[in-house]
């Protein structure tokens, strides 16, 4: 009897708040189970909501932040592949009156070539959307023996080996080649939302650096 009087008070409420020329049509019955209805969900879709919306948000961000490191590692391996073939192909004296360099005093300056292919490796990055290679187009490349050249800055790291040794060539025998190795930083704040969005889990944060190698048989050397 208790619920019973409830019920009915609960209806006679409702039914006051009408407006007159409602309360005594027949669209109030068809109307009000539905309001009844809305109140009773509501409140269960936005809980529903509030527990999935962690997972949706760390979803996002690792499928922007994956694809960003994906995106630039697919730039920096085709600048290395760029880089090996010019390479690989170009003589190391090739004149140029902008160059000082001999084949009999190797570290006494940068060949052209090898300063060619960094400022095209600066534009091609740059071009790209990465930046913070555009310090290789003006960087002092660092000579090692035997033709090896490394030019870094910013974070970016450009390797050049034209004397490299492959002892796989046909029947075993040594093939003279050309070894270009490229590196870049990029920054993943996966680790970092994933943190604050659900306690105690992990995942890669901060600076790391991406690397892509690319090797190719001499056409030519000097």
């Amino acid at each position: 009897m208790i619920g019973l009087g409830r019920d009915r008070f609960l209806h006679d409420k409702e039914h006051r708040c009408l407006p007159s020329s409602w309360r005594d049509r027949s669209v109030w019955r068809h109307l009000r189970p539905r309001l009844q209805n809305l109140r009773t969900t509501e409140g269960a879709e936005l809980f529903e909501f509030a527990m999935g919306l962690p997972l949706l948000l760390v979803l996002v961000v690792g499928i922007i932040d994956f694809a960003g490191a994906y995106n630039t590692k697919q730039i920096i391996s085709n600048a290395a592949r760029l880089a090996t073939g010019t390479l690989s192909s170009t003589p190391l004296s090739v004149y140029d009156p902008n160059c000082s360099w001999n084949k009999s005093s190797p570290g006494s300056g940068i060949p052209c070539p090898v300063q060619g292919v960094a400022y095209s490796v600066s534009n091609y990055l740059t071009d790209a959307g990465l930046s913070q290679a555009a310090c290789l187009s003006t960087a002092s490349g660092t000579y090692t023996s035997p033709y090896q050249w490394t030019y870094s800055c910013n974070g970016v790291t450009l390797y050049i080996n034209k004397a490299l040794v492959v002892n796989n060539g046909a029947l075993g025998a040594p093939v003279s080649s050309t070894e270009v190795t490229l590196s870049y930083p990029y920054s993943f704040f996966f680790g970092r939302v994933i943190g604050l969005l659900l306690p105690g889990a992990t995942g890669p944060e901060g600076q790391v650096t991406l690397t892509s190698d690319a090797l190719m048989q001499n056409l030519v050397f000097n």
